[in-house]
């Protein structure tokens, strides 16, 4: 069993990004990707089984990562709408920051692959933030509807409004930020809250 090298692992990652993002998933040949992350395509294979396979890791890849910068600083103890707030301004950084792989996730949900994703895997990271939706939810702080609408209204403006492309030319300052924030908590928010 040949052993993993962390550096061929990170330029099959990003080669495989760079290639999808230019010529999309069909073009995007596991010998393309071998070649631009120089090396060779069975070294792929020790990484994953399959191009599939691979599309779907580097999406689950940049799930955990989008996640676990999202979650940094999360406090089941405080008040939702401030562990939204910090989950909000960390999700918008993240993904202003990392614009190749927002367009990767973007086609990856609008293609196939995304039928391999299982819900559980495609959540992982987010437990302890449902736990604090369902509980808000019950103590009559936000509407009590599935987490995915939620869930939705909180991050769907929040990724198109990252995107230069897709935000219509809105000037993401911290005002305009914090803005869509409290129209995002407006959106999920009981009347009374």
């Amino acid at each position: 069993m040949r052993l993993q090298d962390e550096n061929k692992k990170a330029a099959i990652f990003h080669a495989t990004i760079k290639l999808v993002n230019e010529i999309g998933f069909v073009a995007a040949s596991v010998a393309k990707i071998a070649k631009e992350a120089n090396v060779s395509p069975a070294t792929i294979y020790i990484y994953h089984k399959n191009k599939e396979d691979l599309l779907v890791s580097i999406f689950l890849d940049i799930k955990q990562k989008k996640n676990s910068v999202g979650m940094k600083g999360f406090d089941e103890s405080a008040p939702l709408k401030e562990s939204l707030r910090k989950l909000w301004h960390n999700s918008f950084k993240f993904v202003s920051e990392n614009k190749g792989l927002l367009q990767y996730s973007d086609q990856f949900l609008n293609s196939p692959y995304s039928d391999l994703v299982e819900d559980s895997q495609d959540s992982a990271g987010f437990q302890h933030f449902h736990a604090a939706f369902e509980s808000a939810a019950r103590e009559k702080i936000i509407k009590k509807v599935d987490v995915k609408l939620l869930t939705a209204f909180i991050f769907a403006p929040l990724t198109q409004l990252a995107n230069p492309r897709t935000s219509g030319g809105v000037k993401m300052t911290r005002k305009n930020i914090e803005s869509a924030f409290e129209m995002a908590w407006d959106a999920i928010k009981l009347d009374s809250q």
